[in-house]
């Protein structure tokens, strides 16, 4: 996979999650939408898109985020210190889980970004 969508309330406060925690910068393309966020790195991209607004308004958010559990998909992301990362998920209105484990040489663990997708970082063990 080389990209992803996530759908977001609050377009701009997602989108700065990203890029704090994953390190994703914006990299816009002409003729994207003022609405949404497109973020990368390297051949990877990250779309942050606006969800529309009849949808948006039937949807509560809580500060912190509560976990979005029905959904059947849970993106994963490399970051370089799983530790570093996990300290800006925190300064940027997320969540640590207590799900952390240590599969394939990798050390894991779920995340719930300020919308409550629930996200899955990992690093190498060190």
């Amino acid at each position: 996979m080389s990209a992803l969508v996530i759908f977001a309330v609050n377009v701009k406060a997602v989108a700065g999650f990203y890029q704090s925690v994953i390190g994703f910068s914006a990299q816009p393309k002409p003729g994207d939408s003022k609405k949404d966020i497109r973020l990368g790195k390297g051949s990877e991209e990250l779309l942050i898109h606006s969800i529309a607004p009849r949808i948006a308004e039937a949807i509560v958010l809580e500060s912190p985020p509560v976990a979005r559990e029905y959904s059947a998909l849970k993106p994963v992301f490399d970051v370089d210190v799983l530790s570093a990362a996990l300290e800006q998920v925190k300064s940027n209105g997320g969540v640590v889980t207590d799900r952390a484990f240590t599969l394939d040489g990798l050390t894991r663990c779920d995340i719930l970004d300020p919308e409550g997708n629930i996200v899955q970082l990992r690093s190498a063990v060190v």
